[in-house]
């Protein structure tokens, strides 16, 4: 069988917009090598698509790429496709070389641009997920829905302070959310990394009923299986909203210093919020330091969310 190696992104945003990949190349019938980096390595390692999934995590002087050409170097490769556009692949044995080139595809979606690699035809995020585990957080989660059926999804979470919709604004949202009658009988479920727990205290110190504290306590995994039983998805532009998108939940991404024609999220039921300002004017004007601002999504209103997501969660409902 023929035999493709895929070296993907480090983040999981990234990984999942391009995992359409996977299926055109299984379609092709080829075995499939990916190499993805340690978070959405937890989620890929799942996936029925790939042969084989190799972690790959960084190291100092670019160390982790040397250990991942060991791994590899002795296979002759129908295909390789590096989606992080490194010298790697001319140090393999391969008959052809696909490299992805940010700078070419500046203007139109993440997707879009990788599909184009490959061909004319768009290949839309999958996975094929498989995962049977009983594990004691998703008990945790069987027992919540003999309260409700109703579950509501919040992630407040970004890779970037700057992408971030001030987290005392996700406390309202959900506040008047909870007042209208669709949302009633709805339990919130708070998710991010035990990383992100700090910057959301203010929201998880809330011991109302109907929110419960899942940050830092589910797998990814684990997390993907409970957005395919939840109602609805509200989060910053990340990983998690990629990832719910993925999952088929209506999901509704707010987005501020970040490209909306190339990071949307791609699904039948989305929706995007975004700031007044473009993501060039929040991040384009002189002096700009990325590692010294806080949320650049302050003009993003309470009231414009809960607006907009009253109306989408209603027609998709």
């Amino acid at each position: 069988m023929k035999k493709v190696l895929i070296i993907s992104s480090n983040r999981l945003g990234d990984s999942i917009l391009a995992s359409g990949l996977n299926k055109y190349f299984k379609q092709q019938q080829f075995n499939i090598t990916l190499v993805c980096g340690p978070i959405p390595y937890e989620l890929f390692k799942f996936c029925g698509l790939n042969d084989k999934v190799i972690k790959l995590k960084k190291k100092k002087q670019s160390l982790h790429w040397f250990d991942l050409w060991k791994k590899v170097f002795l296979i002759y490769w129908d295909c390789v496709v590096d989606l992080r556009g490194t010298a790697l692949s001319f140090f393999l044995f391969s008959k052809k070389r696909i490299l992805y080139k940010t700078s070419k595809f500046s203007e139109i979606h993440k997707t879009k641009s990788i599909s184009d690699l490959v061909g004319n035809k768009i290949h839309l995020p999958q996975i094929n997920f498989d995962f049977k585990q009983k594990t004691s957080n998703l008990k945790k989660f069987e027992k919540l829905k003999r309260k409700s059926k109703d579950f509501i999804l919040i992630a407040p979470c970004a890779n970037w302070v700057g992408k971030t919709w001030p987290i005392d604004r996700f406390s309202k949202l959900i506040e008047k959310l909870k007042n209208e009658d669709v949302f009633s009988q709805s339990i919130f479920l708070i998710l991010g990394s035990k990383e992100d727990k700090k910057n959301m205290k203010s929201l998880l110190d809330d011991k109302s009923s109907f929110i419960t504290d899942f940050v830092g306590q589910i797998s990814l995994a684990e997390m993907f299986v409970i957005m395919r039983q939840s109602r609805l998805f509200i989060g910053n532009d990340s990983g998690l909203m990629h990832l719910a998108a993925l999952s088929e939940l209506p999901t509704i991404g707010l987005f501020g210093p970040s490209d909306v024609k190339k990071y949307c999220p791609i699904g039948l039921k989305t929706l995007v919020i975004k700031t007044s300002k473009s993501y060039k004017e929040l991040m384009g004007y002189e002096g700009f330091d990325p590692k010294n601002v806080g949320s650049l999504m302050k003009d993003l209103s309470v009231s414009e969310v809960f607006r907009k997501t009253l109306k989408f969660y209603r027609e998709v409902k």
